[in-house]
């Protein structure tokens, strides 16, 4: 069941992240053999990470283009995937699952190496929806961030979790 906030604001981007969010969980609940995630599958817990994260970034739109230039379900910006890819079929879900993992690995990593603790989910989705650094400028400190983006670090998680 959706709870909102005593308050919440129904303006229009805030309508719109509604619709997001229920056709996200309505397509979590479906049956379809192939699911909202397009053909990837929930094999394993690390999986539905990644539907999450097509589901919050894109709607798991293999199309989705972002105002920064961001590609691919899981909206990564083309200089981060020619890191880790020479492809450019940023539509392939396959693909994009590859250098999404890829990148997920390197962020773990790299949070690891900093905070010195393992990375929660929320702790993720910041690394992963915010400037490179902006976290660590932030002591990993959730308290430090802006409400937006705790906003949005929180939606990730409550997907993950469903």
């Amino acid at each position: 069941m959706l709870r909102l906030e005593p308050g919440f604001n129904f303006s229009r981007p805030n309508r719109i992240l509604l619709a997001w969010v229920a056709l996200g969980i309505s397509c979590l609940a479906q049956s379809d053999p192939k699911g909202p995630s397009g053909g990837i599958e929930a094999s394993n817990p690390g999986d539905r990470l990644f539907m999450a994260l097509g589901m919050i970034e894109s709607g798991n739109d293999d199309r989705g283009v972002g105002r920064a230039g961001e590609v691919s379900r899981y909206q990564i910006h083309p200089s981060v995937w020619k890191n880790y890819s020479a492809s450019r079929d940023y539509q392939n879900p396959e693909s994009a699952l590859q250098v999404a993992r890829k990148h997920w690995n390197y962020l773990t990593n790299y949070f690891r190496d900093r905070a010195g603790r393992e990375p929660t989910p929320f702790d993720m989705y910041v690394l992963w929806n915010t400037r490179f650094g902006h976290y660590a400028r932030n002591v990993f400190d959730r308290a430090r961030l802006s409400p937006v983006i705790r906003e949005r670090a929180q939606r990730f998680v409550n997907l993950v979790n469903r």
